[in-house]
C-alpha cells in the first residue's frame, strides 16, 4: 500500500530533510516560550456557534500538556496533534541522521494510484473518528 522509497532528490525538489526539522524545532521553541509567558488563544468561533468542537479544538491544550510533559493528558485533548507531534520527532531524528551520514538518497512515501481511494477512505474515517472523540471528550 505505502512504500518507503529512498532515491536521489529531483532537481528543484524541496529539501524536506532541512525544511521540516527547522519548522518543527522552531514551532517547539515558539510553544515553550508562548506557554511560559502565559499565552492564551482566542475563543473558537465554530464552538461558540454550534456548541461542538471543531477539528482544531484541543490543540492548544494538547500542546500545553506536551510542553509540561503530561503525555497522556496531551493525547486525550487532541490525538491527531499528538500523533503529528510523534511523527515530527521521528522525522527530525531521521533528518539528523540523514545529515550526519552525508546521505544523498532521500526517504519518500509512495503509493500506487490504484490504492489512493483506499487511503482517502482511511483518512476520512480517521478524521471522523477523531472528531467523534473530540465531541465526546471535550464536551465532558
Amino acid at each position: 500500500m505505502i512504500k518507503f522509497v529512498r532515491r536521489p532528490a529531483f532537481p528543484g525538489e524541496l529539501n524536506h530533510e532541512l525544511i521540516w526539522p527547522l519548522v518543527f524545532v522552531g514551532g517547539g521553541i515558539f510553544a515553550v516560550v508562548f506557554f511560559s509567558l502565559g499565552g492564551e488563544t482566542p475563543q473558537c468561533l465554530f464552538h461558540n456557534l454550534t456548541s461542538l468542537p471543531c477539528l482544531g479544538c484541543g490543540t492548544t491544550r494538547c500542546a500545553r500538556n506536551l510542553v509540561m510533559g503530561h503525555w497522556w493528558q496531551a493525547f486525550k485533548f487532541h490525538p491527531g496533534f499528538f500523533l503529528f507531534f510523534l511523527g515530527a520527532i521521528a522525522w527530525t531524528f531521521y533528518s539528523l541522521i540523514f545529515w550526519l551520514r552525508g546521505d544523498y538518497r532521500c526517504l519518500r512515501f509512495f503509493t500506487e494510484e490504484r490504492h489512493r481511494p483506499r487511503w482517502i477512505f482511511l483518512i476520512l474515517t480517521g478524521i471522523a473518528l477523531h472528531w467523534a472523540w473530540q465531541c465526546y471528550y471535550l464536551s465532558n
